[in-house]
């Protein structure tokens, strides 16, 4: 009988045991490279990015309420207007009162969020009608003057801005100064005598106080503005102090925006 070598009777069990081993490793680096490449697909790796987060805009921005850093714009409303006459007038106690109507240019610069400044030209006129008995009420000497003048009134103001749901409220308060187109016109009666007369107005000083409004509108807002201005001091004319004169005006309006903040309102 004819023996076979050691080696060839163990090559068949070398064989299956090297098959067996390369099975064994080649199973697990397998299922590590498909979950290790589903990794980098999944995080952006092999070219792709990872989307950046951009930052969340605040509330009112996302409404459109504050988007832009610099707004234009236009109100026009009635104005009551108080006149008490000065102390050194034949006139005093008796007070008197006008409508007249007030037309806004403005600008409003928003420094922080809830913080913005604005400033305006307003134009606008007296009319008040001051009168006096020069005798006896039963001979109804009266004596009246009635005062025209057209001026332009230019407040600097400070706002703190609220948006509560979908509005903006602005509480302001600021001064401003007053500057007169040409002069006071007056007509003066004693009973039936009339006469035509002509000041020249000082410009004055005032303050004033009130509370703002907006609502997005198109690409716009329409905007509400209730205040009340008063004087400093006298209104004087020809060197005379005549009265002192307070106002509440109730405008309306629409404004535009400027410049758009970048998300998160940064410059």
């Amino acid at each position: 009988m004819k023996k076979h070598p050691r080696w060839k009777a163990a090559l068949p069990a070398l064989v299956t045991a090297l098959l067996a081993t390369a099975l064994l490793f080649a199973a697990p680096r397998s299922a590590f490279a498909q979950t290790q490449t589903e990794e980098w697909v999944d995080t952006g790796r092999f070219g792709a990015e990872e989307p950046e987060e951009e930052p969340a805009a605040p509330q009112a921005a996302e409404k459109g309420l504050d988007t832009d850093w610099f707004y234009l714009g236009l109100r026009t409303g009635p104005s009551l207007r108080f006149y008490t006459p000065s102390d050194d007038t034949l006139y005093t106690g008796n007070d008197t009162l006008s409508v007249s109507m007030d037309i806004a240019l403005q600008a409003n610069v928003h420094l922080l969020s809830f913080l913005s400044l604005q400033t305006e030209m307003v134009f606008t006129w007296d009319n008040a009608s001051l009168w006096a008995y020069t005798g006896t009420i039963a001979a109804n000497d009266r004596y009246t003057r009635d005062y025209t003048a057209f001026s332009f009134q230019f407040p600097f103001i400070a706002k703190f801005d609220f948006y509560p749901g979908s509005f903006r409220l602005s509480p302001f308060a600021g001064i401003y100064g007053l500057v007169p187109l040409g002069k006071l016109e007056a007509s003066v009666s004693l009973n039936d005598d009339k006469e035509s007369l002509s000041y020249k107005i000082s410009p004055s000083m005032g303050f004033l106080g009130g509370l703002g409004g907006g609502m997005k509108f198109g690409p716009g807002m329409i905007i509400a503005d209730l205040r009340y201005a008063a004087d400093l001091g006298d209104f004087e004319a020809g060197g005379t102090k005549i009265f002192r004169r307070s106002m509440i005006s109730l405008t309306v309006g629409y404004e535009l925006g400027f410049f758009t903040k970048k998300k998160g309102g940064k410059p």
